[in-house]
């Protein structure tokens, strides 16, 4: 993953993913916008605390930096789930929907984050993108194969013909969690558990691995899906994070459209 800048404005984009000339995306930082406080600066969330104005403010940069389509965005409704939502056009999307998936040119699919893990999809044969969130509920009940699933069963793509980014998220070093959900990773992605030293009863999880081994089941090639490897948790100066902040935070976002 690379970093770029458009006027004070910072975000991250895949190489794989703009190798393909079919797509526009970008994950975003918290640099280049006009939020203050525990939002500052580039928070692309409503109903946070923030004032929309900035919000609406840190939209309009961001879009223009990435050359994304201001005025034909459609965000997911996230609730920590698996439904992923076909776009046909510009439109409000049901509640509790945490995937877009779209063939359309000019419709920028937007999916929000501070921890959890950013899938950004592209067929450049079939030319179809998908965005999707993947909490650790996401993760563990195969979010990124069950995208991989629903562009194949909408749209005709082929896996292997699929590239996939995978996002800045929480690192396993900084996702600690209990027995509970530690065994429903067990049973389903083993080696993406391992025991804290020194605190019983307590795991760390790699959610980045879980959806790589995701994908792999789901016929994406290794080799095409490419990897941010940078901990949400960890790099305060860029990016929010729940468990860091908690409700004190503002949200990153990720965009993908069609050319």
């Amino acid at each position: 993953m690379e970093t770029a800048e458009h006027d004070g404005v910072e975000f991250l984009v895949f190489g794989n993913l703009v190798g393909t000339g079919v797509v526009r995306h970008c994950f975003s930082t918290r640099k280049g916008g006009v939020s203050a406080g525990p939002f500052a600066s580039m928070n692309l969330g409503y109903g946070r605390g923030d004032d929309n104005a900035k919000v609406d403010e840190n939209y309009r940069r961001i879009c223009k930096a990435a050359g994304l389509t201001k005025e034909k965005i459609v965000t997911a409704k996230q609730r920590h789930g698996t439904n992923i939502h076909r776009v046909d056009e510009v439109c409000e999307v049901p509640d509790n929907t945490d995937g877009l998936m779209t063939n359309r040119p000019n419709v920028a699919l937007v999916t929000f984050y501070a921890d959890c893990v950013p899938l950004l999809f592209c067929d450049p044969v079939k030319r179809v993108v998908a965005n999707s969130h993947a909490g650790w509920r996401g993760c563990v009940q195969n979010m990124a194969a069950k995208t991989v699933g629903e562009m194949t069963a909408h749209y005709g793509c082929d896996p292997k013909d699929i590239l996939v980014g995978i996002g800045p998220c929480i690192s396993a070093a900084s996702f600690e969690v209990d027995n509970d959900v530690a065994m429903q990773f067990q049973n389903e992605f083993a080696d993406c558990v391992l025991p804290v030293e020194g605190k019983r009863g307590k795991f760390h999880v790699t959610l980045l691995e879980a959806c790589k081994l995701s994908l792999l089941r789901a016929d994406v090639p290794l080799e095409n899906i490419e990897f941010a490897r940078r901990c949400t948790y960890l790099e305060g100066e860029l990016f929010f994070s729940h468990r860091r902040d908690w409700a004190a935070r503002g949200s990153l976002a990720a965009f993908i459209e069609l050319v």
